[in-house]
């Protein structure tokens, strides 16, 4: 008997080793991550620049809560330009003016001019 008890020792530490694994390599990531942009010094007393990139100025006027901003007509009577980005050109055929509509693009509202 005292020679079974090594002899299973042996066989189980084989065992043990051999399902011991290593895992299975990780897949690259789908994506390339950016890495977090440092934070601009702002003045603040000068002009505030847009998020957007645009310069001081071409900011459209500030709406008061409760109001929403007017579209902008374009040559089709049918069809206006969305105050809100991606600015895309939306149509409000069935719509009167100072109706509120919905931007599909972003689910904000505005006022049919």
């Amino acid at each position: 008997m005292r020679m079974s008890k090594p002899i299973l020792a042996t066989a189980a530490a084989a065992l043990l080793a051999a399902s011991c694994t290593p895992p299975p390599d990780v897949p690259p990531p789908r994506f390339t991550p950016r890495p977090p942009l440092p934070p601009e010094q702002v003045d603040p007393y000068g002009p505030s620049a847009d998020p957007y990139g645009n310069p001081p100025g071409n900011t459209p006027p500030p709406v008061r809560p409760g109001e929403y901003p007017t579209a902008s007509r374009t040559a089709n009577p049918n069809e206006v330009i969305s105050p809100y980005e991606p600015y895309n050109v939306i149509d409000i055929e069935g719509f009167r003016s100072g109706q509120l509509a919905r931007d599909p693009s972003n689910n904000q509202i505005f006022r049919v001019p």
